[in-house]
């Protein structure tokens, strides 16, 4: 088990220092207002929502969220399902990728977890891989069932072995960015350790409990159709965004990530290696120790952007209330939901619970009709389009490759008086 070295701890907290006073702003902070709810079943948006108070009491009866964003309510003892839809479910969820067929798989291994039946899983209208409903699903049917344990929370990166202790520095030090740093960070590590198996031809690789879905997201540029800024070059940067309203808030979001690769590479290298290590039978002297730890450093800061990548893109937030009643923002990865295409007319909602999340049919959906989720209300005022780009990779509504946009000066990215310079 890795402990954490003192030269690890002085980095963290000097790297909170310096960043703390060289950052006005946390790159990755919510940019749209949290919404007071319209009903229990409120959509939760991927950067601001809430949740209840959290409490070892248990309820039979769900709680009404209050307060703004999205409420989590206590889980029911029991979730109603047809008892058709609950035995067909069974059966294998039509799935035309591989890699969201072994999730599926591993998902259902949970026996809290539900995946409707009228369920499939296609290439998306908008590209990358969406859910489709392969029946007619009437408004409030149940669609998924996700167990909080599926999920990727704060909880696992601060009980990890390895380097929950550096977590929990960097969140009580308050390190710029922490909440991202957090999510990424221990995905990165898990998904770099999970590779070290896999090359070791290894069954080892089968206790990384999320292994299934780190596959399923996109690490690399173009991966399921994803070209995040983060994972453009300096040049590219300058040449395309360059004078554009995205400008700032890129160089910032890749700043931030910048420091965090420098914080989070010290923390993990001896991590991965000890496993590279362990896997060859060999000792930590190994004349090979300066090859391995140049080629771990490389994979780590190629991961590490490809984590933020998904934790940006990906990651939905709530608000906690704790014991003290003070609130703390929370990250977290929802496997499946979050394959869901975004639209700013949703024909899905979700009831986050405390065990589990819940997605229902907004309305009535036609068979072959795509599902959909609202990533973040479209509007102007709270998060522009050029926004959704540094965030998310996209632009609602927009097919045409942002770097076409960019060349020819779209009012999407450019000042009137720019466009017509």
């Amino acid at each position: 088990m890795f402990r954490l070295s003192m030269q690890a701890a002085v980095l963290i907290i000097l790297y909170a220092i310096v960043i703390a006073a060289a950052l006005t702003a946390d790159a990755f902070a919510p940019v749209i207002p949290l919404q007071k709810p319209t009903s229990r079943r409120h959509l939760l948006p991927k950067m601001a929502a809430k949740k209840g108070k959290k409490t070892n009491q248990r309820n039979s009866q769900p709680r009404t969220a209050s307060g703004k964003g999205f409420g989590q309510n206590k889980s029911p003892t029991t979730v109603t399902v047809d008892d058709s839809l609950q035995s067909a479910a069974k059966v294998e969820t039509p799935c035309s990728s591989p890699i969201h067929a072994d999730l599926l798989t591993w998902l259902k291994q949970n026996p809290n977890t539900f995946v409707s039946p009228k369920f499939s899983l296609q290439p998306s209208t908008l590209g990358g891989y969406g859910g489709f409903a392969n029946a007619p699903i009437p408004k409030d049917e149940l669609l998924f069932r996700i167990p909080r344990e599926c999920c990727v929370t704060y909880e696992d990166a601060l009980s990890d072995p390895d380097c929950g202790e550096a977590f929990r520095l960097i969140k009580e030090k308050r390190v710029p960015s922490w909440r991202m740093i957090l999510i990424a960070g221990w995905i990165a590590k898990e998904y770099l350790v999970a590779k070290e198996y896999e090359e070791a031809i290894t069954t080892e690789k089968d206790g990384i409990k999320h292994s299934a879905y780190f596959q399923s997201v996109p690490w690399d540029r173009g991966s399921l159709g994803q070209d995040h800024l983060l994972f453009w070059s300096d040049e590219e940067v300058e040449t395309l965004l360059g004078g554009s309203l995205a400008y700032e808030d890129a160089l910032l979001i890749r700043k931030t990530v910048d420091n965090a690769v420098m914080l989070l590479c010290g923390v993990m290298v001896p991590i991965v290696h000890g496993v590279r290590v362990g896997l060859r039978d060999q000792d930590l002297h190994s004349t090979d120790d300066d090859a391995d730890y140049t080629d771990i450093l490389e994979r780590l800061q190629q991961a590490i952007r490809g984590a933020f990548v998904i934790a940006l893109s990906r990651s939905f937030a709530e608000e906690v209330e704790c014991d003290d009643e003070s609130i703390e923002v929370e990250n977290l990865l929802l496997p499946l939901i979050d394959i869901l295409q975004h639209s700013n007319t949703p024909n899905t909602i979700l009831e986050p619970y405390e065990d589990y999340v819940l997605v229902r049919a907004r309305r009535d959906v036609e068979s072959g009709e795509e599902l959909f989720h609202q990533y973040q209300e479209e509007n102007n005022d709270v998060i522009p389009p050029h926004k959704f780009f540094t965030r998310y990779g996209f632009i609602p509504g927009v097919k045409e490759p942002i770097a076409e946009l960019l060349k020819g000066r779209s009012h999407l990215f450019f000042d009137s008086d720019d466009t017509n310079s």
